[in-house]
């Protein structure tokens, strides 16, 4: 019934025959027929063109094992193309051109200049060559002009590499100026003569040369973030213009120009369509769930989210601001979890343009995106106070999830340039040694003397090993005189801050807390009270210094001002301020020592406030070092003063003493004989300290 009879009078149709045909191939043909057929199709392709298709066959990423010999045949097929002779001259362009491609990113590598890479001995020379020859035969056809533009980009590229700034930048204003003026009223360049991934390649060419010189060239790298953003304009490429904002942002935090860094962070997260409400109550880590924080699909914002939220927690911990960074980093961490970092796994994305082929760029590799978040994460945590800060737990993961890393093989670009790999790992290197720093530092202020000791011993350790101590020497001897000071060691701590700032470029951070540190320990040691120029001419260089740096070495300053003001109310005026910087970025470490100094100006006049602040002092103190014992049912004993927390011991010491007194000039007997015996025990703690402090110098001296 539902059969149905074949009409045999049907004319046939183009469309049957050819199934007919190809049906009668299937039935008749056998394996070896199959690969005779792709030998014959092979064999009408010209010699040239399959030499010229070798490299793109063969290449295969940085960190392979057969990374050299890809190289070494790659390079041997384009000699071999261009030694036919006869070629067309469209073909003879683009094999110049790979030449010249190939050549440089074995050159930038440093091999042509290695003993050990004799193959590579004259690619220098041979780069030049290439780069010549195709320019001549690019003039004899101007139709060729983008092999013309890329060329001059190669050479421009050579020339920065072998420190011929001067010569480099010609070459790239030479190419830049075939492109429209920002002026221009031209909405698209024309594909056949400039494409737009080219325009934007060349000026993130400029902005890369001028961020490697030493010093980095700033004001040509803002003036060229500006080109690319009027030419993402004309264009019409709205993901460019967000690259631009980034880039931009961070210039300005590498050049460390912080009163600029607020605009830019805001247009960048206004552009990403983020925003955050620090006056919320959801401003703590915990105040908002992942799922309220936008996510990213598109790979490319992703990536530009991620590097925006690191630079705003940089931004808001330098400021001292501990709300507005805390909600940045909830944000990074919602990120990360949402494994958004496996859009991008070999540290290379494209953007899409409004016209012509993608622009593929090379964004901060996903491994060193994840361990800068540890970091990040580390060092914006202030608060070393409690049972398990978060600065040490971010620090201690980092470094275990560190070594767990390091043994798996990096995904990286088959087209990658063989320095990446070494570049990712040189990071990786200098992220291990940044988390040991903050280890060392959180510590050091937790009175965990043995721990830090050991852990300042791996940061020389691993920093000598990897070739790199000169770079980490005025940090690591700034952690030895921290060290050293609060153990008591006046000498040896005055002698490391003094190396340390010698050490460290004029104007940094760890310069100016060096000197900072200093003069803290000489007017502890009773400098405070000198009146002559040279002194007062000394305190207000070191002040100014603070200034800009930062919301801690800013209230430290102002600590420095009040230990040396004869006006009482001038010194109250300045740890006030301290105070209120110090409680924003949430250091309950400085704040301590803040409260215990204005508690001091208030025993005689305000007794009722000097306690309560005294009494906070001695809380943040005890959390300052190892947890406290419980007893059985979990809670800590009433009445045993035996099993009190030291914590930082010099400091609860000094803040039971002068409990003491405030409890004998009340008459409270009981309370003065509970604190006596907590004071006997802090003093034991404070003696244990000298013994710490010349076994620790054994270590040093042997």
């Amino acid at each position: 019934m539902g059969a149905k009879v074949k009409d045999n009078n049907t004319p046939a149709t183009p469309q049957s025959q050819a199934l007919t045909r190809a049906r009668k191939r299937r039935r008749s043909s056998s394996p070896s027929d199959g690969l005779a057929e792709k030998k014959r199709a092979l064999e009408t392709l010209p010699p040239s063109v399959l030499l010229l298709t070798v490299p793109e066959l063969l290449a295969v990423p940085p960190n392979h094992k057969q990374q050299i010999t890809s190289y070494v045949l790659s390079l041997a097929a384009l000699r071999k193309c261009l030694g036919l002779g006869s070629l067309p001259p469209d073909i003879e362009v683009r094999a110049w051109t790979a030449l010249a491609e190939l050549g440089l990113k074995i050159v930038r590598a440093g091999w042509s200049r290695n003993n050990y890479y004799p193959w590579a001995g004259s690619l220098e020379l041979e780069v030049e060559n290439a780069i010549g020859k195709g320019l001549l035969l690019v003039q004899q056809n101007p139709a060729r002009a983008v092999y013309k533009q890329m060329l001059t980009l190669l050479h421009s590229r050579l020339a920065h590499w072998q420190q011929n700034e001067k010569y480099s930048r010609i070459l790239l204003k030479r190419l830049v100026s075939i492109f429209p003026s920002p002026n221009s009223t031209t909405k698209q360049f024309e594909v056949t003569r400039t494409p737009s991934w080219l325009v934007y390649t060349t000026h993130l060419t400029a902005i890369s040369h001028a961020l490697s010189t030493v010093p980095p060239d700033h004001k040509l790298a803002f003036s060229t973030i500006q080109d690319l953003f009027s030419a993402s304009e004309q264009l019409e490429d709205p993901p460019v213009k967000l690259l631009t904002h980034v880039l931009r942002l961070r210039t300005l935090v590498d050049a460390g120009m912080w009163e600029s860094v607020s605009d830019s962070l805001t247009l960048a997260e206004s552009v990403l369509g983020v925003s955050y409400d620090i006056s919320s109550s959801s401003t703590s880590d915990k105040g908002k769930k992942k799922e309220e924080f936008m996510c990213f699909e598109d790979p490319f914002e992703a990536a530009m989210a991620i590097h925006t939220l690191i630079m705003g927690v940089v931004y808001y911990t330098h400021l001292g601001q501990a709300k507005a960074s805390s909600l940045r980093l909830s944000h990074l961490h919602a990120l990360l979890d949402s494994d958004v970092l496996e859009m991008f796994p070999n540290g290379t994305i494209d953007i899409t343009l409004s016209s012509g082929p993608p622009l593929t760029i090379k964004t901060t590799h996903p491994r060193v995106l994840y361990h800068l978040a540890y970091l990040v994460s580390s060092v914006s945590k202030r608060d070393a106070v409690g049972r398990k800060p978060k600065r040490k737990i971010f620090a201690n993961e980092g470094l275990t999830d560190y070594v767990k890393e390091v043994k798996k093989e990096i995904t990286l670009h088959p087209w990658a340039d063989p320095r990446d790999a070494e570049e990712i790992d040189e990071r990786m290197v200098k992220i291990r040694a940044d988390l040991l720093s903050e280890l060392i530092a959180v510590c050091i202020m937790r009175s965990e003397f043995d721990e830090a000791s050991k852990n300042l011993e791996v940061l020389i350790a691993h920093t000598r090993s990897y070739g790199f101590f000169p770079t980490y020497a005025a940090r690591i001897t700034l952690h030895h005189a921290h060290l050293a000071h609060a153990l008591g060691d006046a000498n040896r701590a005055a002698k490391c801050y003094a190396v340390a700032a010698h050490l460290a470029q004029e104007g940094t951070f760890v310069n100016v807390s060096a000197r900072v540190s200093h003069l803290a320990l000489r007017i502890a040691c009773g400098e405070g009270g000198r009146v002559d120029l040279e002194w007062e001419a000394e305190v207000s260089a070191v002040v100014e210094a603070c200034k800009g740096m930062g919301g801690t070495l800013e209230a430290i300053g102002h600590i420095l001002q009040a230990s040396i003001s004869p006006e009482i109310l001038t010194a109250k005026t300045h740890l006030k301020v301290a105070l209120d910087h110090a409680s924003a970025a949430q250091d309950n470490h400085l704040r301590a020592l803040i409260l215990a100094l204005i508690s001091a100006l208030y025993l005689r006049t305000a007794e009722d406030h000097a306690r309560a602040m005294l009494e906070t002092c001695r809380q943040l103190a005890a959390g300052l070092g190892a947890p406290q014992k419980s007893s059985k049912d979990g809670q800590p004993p009433k009445d045993d003063t035996s099993n009190i927390p030291t914590g930082n011991a010099p400091l609860g010491l000094w803040v039971g003493q002068r409990l003491l007194e405030i409890y004998r000039r009340e008459g409270d007997e009981a309370k003065a004989q509970r604190q006596e015996a907590i004071n006997s025990q802090l003093s034991v703690a404070v003696e244990q300290l000298s013994e710490k402090r010349q076994a620790l110098l054994n270590v040093v001296s042997s």
